[in-house]
């Protein structure tokens, strides 16, 4: 119908911000969920890539203060302090 003012409602979210996370994810997780041709497939919770579902329930296991990226980061903060 012309003149019709219906909107169609999307559901979207965001995997690159910890706020839009949802625990560990595949590459192919973060793909699926994603919108748009640029996609970071790094994961939104530890910041690491897991090419399959093993690596994603192996990460989720770990402590995230146990990975090399706190580490760094927690480095960094303390040179800075």
């Amino acid at each position: 119908m012309p003149g019709d003012k219906r909107r169609t409602e999307v559901r979207a979210e965001r995997v690159d911000t910890k706020c839009g996370s949802v625990g560990h994810m595949t590459a192919d997780e973060i793909k699926r969920r994603s919108v748009g041709a640029v996609v970071n497939l790094t994961c939104p919770e530890c910041g690491e890539i897991h090419l399959t579902e093993e690596d994603a329930q192996e990460a989720a296991r770990r402590k995230i203060s146990e990975t090399a990226r706190y580490r760094q980061i927690k480095e960094e903060a303390e040179e800075e302090a």
